[in-house]
């Protein structure tokens, strides 16, 4: 009886496990990440504007604008993976933004860090900060 007692408690947590496995599958990532979304960069809050054109690309291309300024990067729909850089007035990347998609209910949430460089394009990092972002 003992060893029993072992077996079901070895199968109970055994399947305990998968099916929390299961569970915390992720995917059904949205095909898009076009819109208006909400967004908080190093406690800085304004609008992230991105469009999507069609592509045939595993990771589909992305551009609009951040905080008022161009972007340009890629959104990954099989992994919800989404990177872009922000360009100053001239043109020059100076910050570069990565992050990952979730969905709580009805509301996409984006998660993730920037780099910021010298507006220039010339220079060091000057510094890594928290952006978050909701539609």
């Amino acid at each position: 009886m003992k060893n029993n007692l072992k077996t079901y408690t070895a199968i109970a947590v055994c399947c305990g496990t998968f099916s929390w496995v299961s569970s915390a599958d992720a995917d059904g990532w949205p095909t898009s990440v076009a819109g208006t979304w909400s967004v908080v960069g190093n406690q800085s809050f304004g609008s992230l504007v991105i469009t999507q054109p069609a592509s045939a690309l595993n990771c589909k291309p992305i551009s609009g604008s951040i905080f008022g300024n161009a972007i340009e990067g890629f959104y990954c729909p099989s992994s919800g993976r989404i990177a872009f850089v922000r360009k100053s007035s001239s043109n020059f990347p100076y910050q570069y933004y990565q992050g990952n998609l979730s969905q709580t209910g009805s509301t996409l949430r984006i998660g993730g860090s920037f780099s910021a460089f010298l507006s220039n394009g010339i220079g060091g990092s000057l510094g890594e900060y928290n952006f978050s972002a909701s539609k």
